[in-house]
């Protein structure tokens, strides 16, 4: 039992370490690059389509302004426009099961309890980030986003007829997962949703590229490079970066040095 409590201790140390140097990957990008404005990417960009040829220009920038959007999407359960929004609703269950007891050799009645998905769904449209200088177009795909959290609420009393869960103007499908789907009881359900809300200040990390046609922010070509839109600004990226990565490398440690101990315990009975 001490040797698999090591081995799960340090499967999390490696995924700290992991996110240690994930964090480290982050500070360092946001920090080496300097924030552009709308109009001084699209001179760059004129001078080299004009130098070179359209579709040519691609380099590394941070712009920083207000989300705006001409065809906005509908968040489905908090019913907000946005330019993206990420949703996902959580059965959280209890069962019954047996376990042996090691004293009395009996099986003893145990509860315990989880949680699955049975509802997810990720949406974004193209939007602008507006300065003081003007418009640059942002294709969201593939970025890391870091929005608002809109909705994050357990209801135990959710309305759930007929294999469909409703939630305020909120509805789906159970796909055959009925309150006891599984012999499991369900507790309830937890609706999260988080977005980037219109007219919200945004930072954006990306490429700036005209290789569609038009400039805009986009995923970097190079393997590696980050692609990151907040509604947090720089120095918040900043500090809780460098608060996650003290956090994580605390963490690593930590794991480490109990796995070992647990197993060297193991190999001394």
């Amino acid at each position: 039992m001490f040797a698999i409590i090591g081995i799960v201790l340090f499967i999390a140390a490696a995924f700290l370490v992991y996110n240690y140097f994930s964090l480290k990957k982050r500070i360092e990008a946001v920090s080496g690059v300097e924030t552009s404005t709308a109009a001084a990417l699209q001179e760059i960009c004129q001078g080299v389509a004009t130098e070179i040829g359209k579709g040519s220009f691609e380099q590394i920038a941070e712009v920083k302004g207000v989300i705006e959007c001409d065809n906005p999407i509908e968040s489905e359960i908090a019913r907000q426009p946005c330019a993206y929004y990420s949703m996902a609703v959580t059965r959280k269950w209890e069962e019954d099961y047996y376990e042996r007891d090691q004293q009395t050799g009996k099986d003893v009645k145990k509860t315990r309890q989880g949680s699955d998905t049975v509802a997810s769904n990720t949406r974004s449209v193209p939007f602008k980030v507006r300065d003081e200088t003007g418009t640059i177009p942002v294709n969201p795909n593939d970025a890391k986003i870091d929005g608002e959290k809109a909705v994050d609420r357990f209801e135990t009393q959710a309305a759930v007829s007929g294999g469909t869960i409703s939630f305020g103007n909120f509805s789906f499908s159970l796909g055959g997962i009925g309150p006891g789907g599984g012999g499991r009881r369900t507790l309830g359900y937890n609706f999260t949703e988080t977005l980037l809300p219109l007219n919200r200040k945004a930072y954006v990390l990306g490429a700036a590229s005209d290789s569609s046609g038009e400039l805009m922010i986009q995923k970097p070509r190079e393997k590696g490079q980050q692609f990151l839109i907040s509604l947090k600004s720089e120095e918040e990226i900043l500090a809780s970066s460098k608060s996650g990565m003290t956090w994580s490398l605390v963490g690593a440690i930590a794991c480490g040095v109990i796995g070992v101990i647990l197993i060297v315990v193991q190999l001394l009975q």
